[in-house]
């Protein structure tokens, strides 16, 4: 009986204290599918043209802007470039190995299309674009990103991230 009593006052003091806890805010444009293990992430380029470098490189710096620290390993992300055809995308990001009971991505692959014509500034653009989902960070709009400074949208060519883009991932992490 007393085994029974002293269970449910832990059962309840346990069931305040997370009710009791404030609940973080989640940035609203969430990538939903490659979510990093850790805020510790190790970058290796594989066969890299100079464009799919250039994109590597500023992706791996921004990202260094955000509570995200990286390294140069094969553990984490992995990034190719390839001519993948008209596919109607430039790059692509995608967990390929997921931490057990799929809570998070263990190793994340990061793919830059060389098929479009891109300027260089659109290589560093689309670099931050796909690393910007290395931190969970999904695509941005119009809407939410009404002074177009934000590499996570489509098609415009940002740079960068912006500060909604940092606070999202620091958010996420």
């Amino acid at each position: 009986m007393h085994t029974s009593r002293r269970s449910m006052a832990v059962l309840a003091s346990a069931a305040a204290l997370v009710l009791s806890t404030p609940f973080t805010a989640v940035a609203d444009h969430d990538d939903n599918g490659t979510d990093p293990d850790n805020r510790s992430q190790a970058v290796k380029g594989y066969d890299l043209s100079t464009n799919g470098t250039r994109a590597m490189n500023h992706g791996k710096s921004q990202l260094e802007r955000s509570v995200i620290t990286t390294s140069w390993g094969d553990s984490d992300i992995h990034v190719y470039d390839n001519n993948y055809g008209d596919t109607g995308w430039h790059g692509r990001t995608d967990c390929i190995d997921w931490t057990p009971f799929a809570t998070s991505c263990d190793v994340i692959r990061v793919r830059f299309n060389t098929y479009q014509y891109k300027t260089a500034a659109q290589w560093r653009s689309l670099g931050c674009h796909e690393f910007g989902h290395t931190g969970d960070l999904g695509h941005r709009s119009k809407s939410n990103d009404t002074d177009s400074n934000s590499c996570m949208r489509v098609e415009i060519w940002p740079q960068n991230y912006d500060q909604h883009d940092l606070n999202a991932i620091k958010a996420g992490t």
